[in-house]
């Protein structure tokens, strides 16, 4: 009996070795770009609460330029754009004051399934984010007709 026991005990150790990696790393995946780390947002995505939501239409190879003011002792933006992928992909690059590259992100950042929704949460990796005006330009990589509809929250 205890030949048997032990033998499960070593099936479930590596089980558990090739499991939780994978998922750990679906998890956290982040990227860090100095002192800013920006991961898939945590929360899910409601497009009932507006806030200060840009709406706006794109073209291929256009890249729109929105600008968000951080405030003094903000510890996290969330970002999120949104369109129909039926008619396009979209990109969004993300830079903070001072014209300082933070990253670019595509549709399948945030999830494995194309969906038209890049969803991000930028934090710095210690303290607050720096305040001031963050930039976040829109580009239209592959649009499928004379443009597609987008929003930015």
């Amino acid at each position: 009996m205890a030949g048997k026991s032990s033998f499960l005990l070593a099936v479930l150790l590596l089980a558990a070795l090739f499991i939780a990696p994978a998922t750990a790393g679906d998890v956290m995946e982040k990227v860090e770009t100095g002192d800013i780390i920006v991961i898939p947002s945590v929360d899910e995505y409601n497009p009932d609460l507006s806030g200060s939501k840009v709406q706006n239409q794109i073209t291929q190879g256009e890249m729109i330029v929105h600008s968000r003011y951080v405030w003094p002792f903000t510890s996290k933006i969330d970002v999120t754009l949104t369109w129909d992928e039926h008619f396009g992909d979209l990109e969004l690059y993300v830079y903070k004051p001072g014209d300082n590259f933070v990253g670019h992100y595509t549709d399948l950042y945030d999830s494995s399934v194309k969906d038209g929704v890049i969803d991000i949460d930028i934090k710095p990796s210690s303290g607050f984010l720096p305040m001031g005006d963050w930039e976040l330009r829109v580009y239209g990589r592959e649009v499928f007709g004379s443009s597609v509809s987008y929003s930015l929250l």
